[in-house]
């Protein structure tokens, strides 16, 4: 039998974080373990089973663990595991709480780290689109924070401040959806509220153009050149020379020049 700590070199050495927005299902490459009796056999039969793909009954053995063995010295190891193998199957709820789990209970384990990464990548894994509930998403990027603001140089730097700007798109986007329902209810002061909030909340985000365009348009709704024409050079001082950055950038762009043209011309 390894000892814990080999076992937990190997593990570490591995890197169990899934990519963002892709459930691998790929485990460590830890050392190959006999089972015996006891909580070390218990814990490697768990390990077995989540390696072989087996997650239902990594899951059982893992839960029966912690129930029979709350004072082992393998408890984080399993509740991170655990973790990982709600994950892998799809259960982002019951995998936050073994990773919370971690966290709270075991604040020096050497799987703090990884925990208070997944729990942010469980969250973003629980998102379904701008369209719909923004919580998982404001979770995630709250989380992505939490992670960089206490490991700014961690092994999950780089996939924690892609997390953030992915997070953010999608709140910025939702932010755009809510101005475009109140432009089509024409309530517009209250779509400029939501396409400003889209811009505050990322200024480059892919939809920021699309919500500076809808700010122009409000105006034009209302009848209001002069602030329509202000808007349409903001839009196209936002675009700058590469227009491509953002979401029907080139498209915008055009329609921008054009209005600024026509306001030139009519002296608005």
């Amino acid at each position: 039998m390894p000892t814990r700590q080999a076992w937990r070199f190997a593990r570490r050495g591995a890197r169990w974080a899934l990519g963002l927005g892709l459930l691998l299902g790929a485990c460590s490459r830890a050392p190959h373990v006999v089972p015996q009796p006891g909580p070390e056999g218990e814990f490697a039969r768990a390990q077995q089973d989540y390696e072989r793909g087996r997650m239902l009954d990594a899951i059982t053995r893992l839960e029966s663990f912690e129930r029979d063995y709350p004072g082992s010295q393998y408890i984080d190891d399993a509740l991170f595991l655990l973790g990982k193998a709600h994950q892998v199957n799809k259960e982002q709820i019951l995998a936050r709480q073994s990773f919370q789990r971690v966290l709270d209970d075991f604040p020096r384990s050497p799987f703090a780290e990884d925990a208070l990464f997944e729990v942010a990548q469980s969250w973003y894994l629980s998102v379904r689109g701008p369209a719909l509930d923004p919580e998982p998403a404001e979770e995630a990027l709250r989380a992505f924070r939490i992670y960089l603001g206490r490991y700014p140089e961690g092994k999950y730097a780089s996939e924690a401040r892609r997390g953030e700007q992915l997070a953010l798109g999608l709140l910025a986007r939702k932010d755009y959806l809510n101005g475009d329902t109140y432009m089509k209810l024409r309530r517009y002061a209250a779509a400029r509220r939501y396409f400003e909030k889209s811009i505050e909340r990322w200024a480059d985000s892919p939809s920021s153009a699309l919500a500076l365009d809808g700010i122009a348009r409000s105006y034009e709704k209302e009848k209001a050149p002069a602030e329509a024409g202000a808007a349409y050079r903001r839009l196209l001082e936002h675009l700058g020379d590469d227009p491509t950055r953002f979401e029907r950038g080139e498209g915008l762009a055009r329609r921008a020049r054009q209005k600024v043209a026509e306001a030139s011309t009519t002296g608005s």
